[in-house]
């Protein structure tokens, strides 16, 4: 009989909690990108050693799957059926990696920017904006067709590769459709290097905490049910705390 021990005791409970490989697999999962998100919604795992060609699977449902944007990225479609707490595990000749915690939910979050349908792969932009962009930003990513979630911003690039968010006039739209009572945007937006930094502050409302989001100007996403049709700059933003996507277009 196999004696058990404390140490493999506690080896088997850190593999519940952490990602964990098979014995003999050397690579990993090391992000899951959103942490939450509904059946049919898409995530983006980052892994260490996986190729396109890996099985991913949530729970005991294998996934649909295509192709990052760098080595080791897949994007896989969340499965239905599914609720709740779940593993996901990546397959690929025998080398099974596994990543706890994914949570599969019945909606998107209220109250924030909505996470997109698919994870946006970044392509380089044609070009970069130049002089005072002004009021002309608005957050196009929305389930809605009115676009009523949205995060505004002010700056002026002319002479300056650095744009600083000071939250006077830069807000996120805490409540669909209302221009009162908004949550303060804070950070930068530069085009030397191509980097974007925001703070969204909701500790004004109850629960609230603040997010953090890095981003970079790209070229025009492909998003399907939003038609980006007179916008001609866009930033792609990525959650710190939830691993969302969020699109920023400008102008209309």
């Amino acid at each position: 009989m196999e004696k058990v021990t404390l140490s493999s005791v506690l080896l088997a409970l850190s593999c519940f909690v952490w990602n964990c490989n098979n014995s003999e697999c050397d690579k990993s999962v090391d992000a899951v990108q959103p942490n939450s998100n509904p059946a049919g919604y898409e995530v983006l795992l980052k892994t260490s050693g996986f190729t396109d060609a890996a099985k991913v699977v949530f729970g005991t449902v294998e996934a649909g799957t295509r192709a990052g944007g760098a080595a080791g990225e897949l994007i896989a479609k969340v499965p239905a059926g599914l609720s709740g707490n779940v593993e996901i595990s990546v397959d690929e000749g025998g080398c099974v990696a596994r990543s706890a915690g994914f949570i599969v939910a019945g909606s998107l979050p209220g109250n924030v920017q909505p996470s997109l349908p698919v994870i946006v792969v970044p392509a380089p932009p044609p070009a970069l904006p130049t002089g005072n962009i002004e009021n002309n930003w608005a957050n196009a990513v929305s389930i809605d067709a009115n676009r009523s979630y949205g995060i505004h911003l002010v700056g002026d690039l002319t002479g300056t590769t650095t744009t600083s968010l000071d939250g006077s006039f830069e807000y996120d739209f805490s409540v669909p459709n209302s221009f009162i009572d908004q949550n303060p945007v804070t950070g930068y937006v530069k085009t030397n290097p191509n980097a974007v930094y925001l703070e969204i502050d909701r500790t004004g409302k109850p629960g609230g905490t603040v997010e953090h989001f890095d981003g970079q100007f790209i070229d025009r996403p492909v998003v399907p049910g939003i038609a980006f049709d007179q916008e001609q700059f866009f930033i792609l933003l990525v959650s710190r705390e939830t691993g969302r996507q969020l699109i920023i277009s400008f102008p209309f």
